[in-house]
């Protein structure tokens, strides 16, 4: 079973995807704080990681550039959402994919399908 690691500061939309990824049959977890998101993906080992661009104070692309800079996370498969256009930010960071919400959920899973062919 494929686990989908969701990275979210609103914990309503953390919770419902949660929901969804288990409903698809993947094992979702849901990291407690955006600070904690490189310890999340280091202890989850997620085959996934579906990332909010805008956390707080924290920001995906720098996140993720420490993942990428990190030799035991660099290959974790990144998917950054965002409600504002802030793709080629996100491609710059070395996102996998990225979704501009509101998106479909199918449009979400085939993104995830994708990552895990």
């Amino acid at each position: 079973m494929a686990t989908v690691l969701i990275i979210e500061d609103d914990p309503q939309m953390a919770r419902m995807l949660g929901a969804l990824m288990e409903f698809e049959g993947y094992r979702a977890v849901l990291c407690p704080a955006p600070e904690r998101a490189l310890d999340c993906v280091r202890e989850t080992r997620p085959d996934v990681v579906v990332m909010d661009f805008h956390l707080g104070r924290t920001r995906a692309p720098g996140l993720l550039q420490a993942l990428r800079a990190d030799p035991e996370l660099r290959t974790a498969r990144v998917i950054i959402v965002s409600g504002d256009d802030q793709e080629a930010a996100a491609r710059a960071a070395g996102a996998d994919r990225f979704l501009l919400k509101p998106f479909a959920i199918e449009e979400l899973l085939e993104a995830i399908r994708e990552l895990l062919r």
